[in-house]
């Protein structure tokens, strides 16, 4: 490492640690402090590296010298991920939000589409009851939604402090440290945007399966003009296996949630991201691999509502869901292997680039 490297991956380590609005300030404040204490050192008799290591020493480990510009105190979610976890937050409350909602007013049409020749006042009599469901069913999405996001961060946050807790125990830091520390290239960065997606897309499916799981079929009108919903799923069998799924769905907003308080891509990230993969992956087969959670008879039950949609071909479709039920399954293994391997991938290349 040259002076000026040692001095930018000192700087950058410190200040990684810190709420973002702090780090600009922070940064351009420990570059002049460390200037002006090299210029006072200027002529000693030492080296420009020596004089660069006698700084850094005097200033302290990264991690400590950011925990005395944050104030270190015992923290649920402490100032170092407390930014992250706020922003991983509203997303999930807003996605919860806006979920319940849409769901309510699909299971309003649904019901309205499937059950004709109401009065206008059995319409306004069933709009007051679903409306105060949606609303209780919004109260216990956000209960949850925050119950779940504050124990991973506070599960981050304590697996922090114990890697804190190693480095001050081990033998005295020092600026050769930083060596193995270089501040991340732009490929290394992880988009917060993929994140976003990735839990607004995840709330999206617990509450499909939990609450809609009758939209995942075919819609069909009868020959009365009669709209039937004929489920993909068999309901019965997926009620049994909905914890399952809802740990599945827990593991992908933790694996997120780690993206985000990481902020790049690293080794141990990557292995994270390869153990959580691989647990859902054994969930999702347990449930999609068992033909009982499948509604085989959907091609046939829908040509009993409608013959004309199925004039021809019937066997054919009935083939053809017959390979995408058995094979759905290893969709999913590809999507779980290709994420881990990504990740593992990035992480070698680019954690210490």
């Amino acid at each position: 490492m040259t002076t000026r490297e040692m001095i930018e991956r000192y700087i950058y380590d410190v200040a990684r640690r810190l709420p973002s609005e702090q780090r600009e300030d922070i940064s351009k404040e420990l570059a002049g402090l460390i200037d002006d204490m090299l210029e006072e050192r200027a002529g000693n008799g030492k080296t420009e590296q020596e004089n660069t290591e006698d700084v850094l020493k005097e200033m302290g480990a990264p991690y400590a010298l950011a925990g005395k510009y944050r104030g270190d105190k015992k923290y649920l979610i402490g100032p170092e991920y407390f930014e992250q976890y706020w922003f991983v937050l509203k997303i999930v409350l807003i996605a919860v939000t806006v979920g319940m909602v849409i769901a309510a007013v699909v299971q309003g049409v649904a019901w309205v589409l499937e059950t004709p020749g109401m009065t206008q006042a059995m319409i306004f009599g069933n709009m007051a009851s679903g409306v105060g469901m949606a609303v209780a069913n919004v109260i216990m999405g956000l209960v949850q939604g925050f119950a779940w996001v504050t124990i991973i961060f506070a599960i981050i946050e304590r697996c922090s402090l114990k890697v804190n807790i190693k480095e001050a125990v081990s033998e005295a830091w020092k600026p050769q440290d930083l060596k193995d520390k270089p501040v991340p290239t732009e490929k290394a960065i992880l988009k917060k945007g993929d994140s976003i997606a990735g839990i607004v897309f995840t709330v999206a499916v617990i509450i499909l399966f939990n609450l809609l799981p009758f939209l995942m079929g075919f819609w069909i009108a009868g020959p009365d003009g009669v709209v039937h919903s004929i489920p993909i799923f068999n309901l019965e069998t997926l009620k049994t296996v909905l914890p399952l799924l809802n740990a599945c769905f827990a593991l992908g907003i933790l694996r997120e949630a780690l993206r985000v308080a990481a902020g790049r891509h690293t080794v141990w990230l990557g292995a994270a991201t390869t153990v959580l993969n691989l647990v859902a992956m054994i969930l999702s087969c347990m449930v999609f691999f068992n033909p009982a959670i499948w509604n085989m008879e959907i091609i046939n039950q829908a040509a009993a509502i409608n013959p004309e949609f199925f004039t021809v071909g019937l066997d054919q479709l009935n083939m053809f869901f017959g390979y995408f039920t058995r094979y759905f399954g290893c969709i999913l293994i590809f999507a779980f292997v290709l994420d881990s391997a990504t990740s593992l991938y990035k992480g070698i290349r680019y954690g210490r680039a």
